[in-house]
């Protein structure tokens, strides 16, 4: 993107989701210089379209950038994206099925914009400019209320025949677990996504044991949510930290599945759930030490800096929005 009154070369990039939009300047060496914040209105697609619109313009009058001089902006959008014919098939966070987004937006803004799916766009985001930078093997896992992988080999998305590639979060990991949502029993979301965590504890002090997480289930404005969890786990809750250990067992598992599938150069851990999560990635690096102890074959892809957590933090979405309009390097 050119502007003019800023830094040439900086990016823009739009995080959608289902309550807010947060819009960002990126400058090449992945520094945010300008962002805001608004509400998303789900009311109807127009309706969400307008307010994804309105932020947009709201950040470039807000830096004083002329519009007819910016080549594009990127949209990482919640959902099945079809990001060649800019569709958004799918969204149960913002209540809309085959919405022409791409040409919605262009026709508000007058500027080219690109989507995509936004866990794929955080991937992009994650080698543009974060954990996995100049790196073209890598594996990005999402793991919020529910998981998902994004693989890159060479350089390149790789979607499989049906696009389901990186699905992971839908393969049974315990027969006869917990019912997933998408019909199944054990899968991994069923068992370690960020719902599955605050179950998992809330099981454990439905059974009498003492947490300090008992104070959540009497306020009812309060739910317990895998960000508690983590929360009493670092004030030594033993509830919390048995909870992340047998949750860290079973992310190892899938992960040690992901490095020997694809023998990627970092696995990069991202999404809301894991963020400030330091007590789960040390159950999860023990465990893969454990396994990798055990297998010579597993040994020969471990290394400690094979699984890392993102860089990016909460700014994930919107670095991986801007890298979406990234210049090629």
């Amino acid at each position: 993107m050119r502007s003019s009154g800023l830094a040439q070369k900086q990016m823009i990039g739009i995080d959608v989701g289902g309550t807010k939009i947060a819009a960002c300047l990126v400058d090449p060496q992945g520094r945010i210089t300008s962002s805001i914040r608004r509400s998303t209105d789900v009311t109807s697609p127009d309706a969400t379209l307008d307010s994804i619109a309105s932020t947009a313009k709201e950040l470039i009058a807000m830096n004083n950038i002329d519009h007819h001089r910016i080549d594009a902006i990127g949209f990482g959008i919640p959902g099945l994206v079809d990001s060649a014919k800019g569709i958004g098939i799918a969204s149960v966070n913002l209540n809309w099925e085959n919405i022409p987004v791409r040409a919605g937006l262009e026709a508000r803004l007058g500027v080219r914009c690109v989507i995509d799916n936004d866990v794929r766009a955080g991937a992009m985001g994650e080698t543009y400019f974060g954990a996995a930078k100049g790196l073209r093997n890598m594996v990005y896992l999402n793991i919020g209320t529910g998981i998902s992988a994004v693989i890159l080999l060479d350089g390149k998305f790789f979607m499989g025949v049906n696009g389901l590639a990186g699905e992971i979060g839908h393969a049974v990991l315990v027969p006869d677990g917990p019912l997933c949502k998408c019909g199944g029993r054990g899968c991994l979301e069923a068992v370690a996504s960020g719902p599955a965590i605050a179950a998992r504890a809330l099981e454990k002090i439905r059974s009498g044991r003492d947490s300090v997480l008992s104070n959540q289930l009497t306020d009812s404005s309060l739910p317990l949510t895998a960000e508690k969890v983590f929360e009493a786990a670092v004030l030594g809750d033993q509830v919390a930290n048995e909870t992340l250990a047998e949750i860290g067992t079973l992310m190892a598992y899938s992960l040690q599945y992901l490095a020997l599938a694809y023998d990627p150069d970092v696995i990069v851990i991202g999404g809301g759930v894991v963020q400030g999560g330091s007590p789960l990635i040390i159950r999860i690096q023990e465990k893969l030490q454990q396994l990798a102890n055990d297998s010579w074959v597993f040994r020969k892809v471990y290394t400690k800096d094979l699984v890392k957590l993102s860089s990016l933090g909460s700014d994930a979405g919107v670095f991986g929005a801007a890298a979406l309009v990234a210049p090629q390097i």
